[in-house]
């Protein structure tokens, strides 16, 4: 068995493949057209039996449509999570940076295999347990492979960016608490950098488990007191957690989300990632 692993020069995304007995399984293949090639052709000695979409945000979708038709898996949700206008303005503006040229309008692709919990994928000798992982994403799935004890964990534990609560922030200690539970010995994340050090692994549960639970107390207090948005905002600023530029961005977002959710006077449609989401796209 191997575990193919290719990082991107953009948001320290990472793609991949499952690779056994002349059979591959994708993961999230690239964010560029020559991103999804060079993977592909790292791989090319085996027949292409799945593409495994993580979730629906923009950048874990866009490889399919330069690799040949084949069986591709999500998360039963994956569908309702689709945004194309909000996709396709995010890729603009990648393929504006990256001097990428597109003759055709960009069509997200459509799984032909889905799943709500649990699924299990055969490719060679390789099981693949498929587990709904949502609090990131409504749709979020990780991958175990138990023997090896690889676990790619699409967008959790990663070392580069603060967890980014864009569905719900019960669901996303949840998934964090199952991954907790498995064997895991080599970790790659969505985003970030892949370690096969268990005590690195357990640092970034630790660490993502504490920033949540700090997030959650200081919002949950803030709104018990009557706290404006503002103000709540304000009081999560003083929860230490930062890994990059990008984690003022996120913890604000997260912090309105959360407050919304949590009770707080504000409309879940206008504040957080409802906010950015609009700024994006227009509507």
């Amino acid at each position: 068995m191997s575990l193919v692993v290719h990082s991107s020069r953009y948001l320290h995304y990472n793609a991949g493949a499952f690779v056994s007995e002349s059979e591959a399984c994708l993961i999230d293949p690239g964010i560029t057209p020559a991103e999804t090639a060079a993977l592909h052709a790292s791989v090319e000695s085996a027949a292409l039996a799945y593409v495994v979409l993580t979730h629906s945000d923009w950048d874990h979708v866009l490889g399919p449509e330069h690799l040949p038709a084949t069986t591709i898996v999500a998360q039963a949700g994956f569908g309702r999570g689709l945004d194309p206008d909000e996709i396709r303005a995010e890729l603009s503006g990648l393929e504006s940076r990256a001097e990428i040229e597109r003759d055709r309008e960009f069509e997200p692709p459509r799984p032909n295999l889905t799943f709500e919990s649990e699924c299990r994928l055969r490719v060679g000798a390789l099981e693949l347990s498929l587990a709904h992982a949502p609090g990131h994403s409504a749709n979020m799935l990780t991958i175990h492979e138990p023997v090896s004890g690889a676990l790619w964990a699409s967008d959790v534990l990663s070392d580069v960016e603060i967890p980014s609560v864009v569905d719900d922030l019960d669901r996303y200690e949840r998934t964090l608490e199952r991954v907790a539970a498995q064997d895991v010995r080599s970790l790659v994340p969505g985003h970030g950098t892949r370690t096969d050090d268990r005590a690195e692994i357990r640092r970034r549960l630790d660490e993502d488990r504490r920033y949540l639970a700090d997030l959650r107390r200081t919002i949950s207090d803030a709104v018990a007191r009557g706290s404006s948005l503002a103000e709540a905002v304000a009081a999560a600023g003083t929860i230490a957690l930062r890994r990059s530029d990008g984690d003022e961005e996120i913890h604000r977002l997260n912090s309105e989300k959360i407050y919304a959710d949590l009770g707080g006077d504000a409309d879940p449609s206008l504040v957080g990632y409802a906010r950015a989401r609009m700024e994006v796209t227009g509507r």
